[in-house]
């Protein structure tokens, strides 16, 4: 699952990690629709049940 979430050219980094989930993926997309194409295009990966979207704040 790690290898396929770093397929996605908005990934910018993934890290398997322990906790409450598996994999963290940093990505960057120039609109709130195109973010929202790639979680659910990562959605829609073998081995993926959910995932939580966590943006950035502005300084």
């Amino acid at each position: 699952m790690l290898e396929a979430v770093k397929k996605f050219l908005e990934v910018k980094s993934a890290y398997l990690v322990f906790g409450k989930h598996d994999v963290i993926a940093f990505a960057e997309a120039p609109t709130y629709e195109a973010l929202s194409a790639l979680t659910t295009n990562v959605n829609a990966t073998l081995g993926v049940k959910s995932t939580e979207t966590i943006i950035e704040a502005a300084e």
